[in-house]
């Protein structure tokens, strides 16, 4: 899956007419306080459990798209990043995908989302892959973990020490590990744990 997401192009995958359809009708708060895209509210069905389950349920939406795992993820990605744009509330985009096994195809991802301020449904259980995007304000852009957060924080700490202002330190936390090749070979694989803020502050005023 890391290679297909190194393979999505940067500009935003054209979005099938039915997906297009379900952004563009934006979302509705629903009378029993859930936060839904319009057009998959049209077709729920009865509120039957607590409210964030029935935030995921109804908000789910499979993209089927053949062999081509990088077109699937950057087509996934592009709904999903164009659903939170329209959502006028913190909302949470969960990817689940469903990989190829022994050569079978076709892949397929679903793509879901719940208001960011609800308990997040449980999935630590599921064997497919997963990944999170979310349009909740937060000051380090790329932590997936609170480890990674920490030490973003800690970061920004050593270089307020040395004299920066704080919203230039993370202006230059989220700068550095934004290049493509910090995050997959150092954040996402762990390394950054490895080393204190003050480690990587160091790196960062000297690059």
């Amino acid at each position: 899956m890391r290679a297909a997401l190194h393979a999505i192009r940067p500009d935003e995958a054209p979005l099938p007419p039915a997906l297009a359809a379900t952004v563009a009708k934006g979302w509705i708060e629903h009378g029993s306080g859930a936060y839904l895209l319009r057009n998959l509210a049209d077709h729920a069905t009865t509120r039957t459990s607590d409210l964030h389950t029935y935030e995921a349920e109804t908000n789910s939406q499979d993209i089927p798209r053949g062999d081509d795992l990088a077109e699937l993820l950057g087509v996934s990605l592009a709904y999903a990043r164009a659903c939170l744009r329209q959502a006028q509330r913190p909302v949470t985009a969960l990817f689940s995908i469903s990989e190829p096994h022994d050569d079978v195809i076709p892949v397929t991802t679903n793509v879901t989302f719940w208001t960011a301020e609800r308990t997040e449904p449980g999935f630590e259980h599921d064997i497919r892959p997963l990944m999170l995007l979310s349009n909740a304000k937060t000051d380090f852009l790329y932590s997936s973990t609170d480890e990674q957060e920490k030490v973003m924080a800690d970061t920004v700490q050593a270089l307020t020490d040395q004299g920066l202002p704080w919203d230039e330190s993370v202006r230059k936390v989220n700068e550095f590990w934004g290049l493509p090749s910090r995050r997959w070979a150092l954040l996402y694989g762990d390394w950054i744990g490895q080393r204190p803020g003050e480690h990587w502050a160091r790196l960062i005023t000297t690059a």
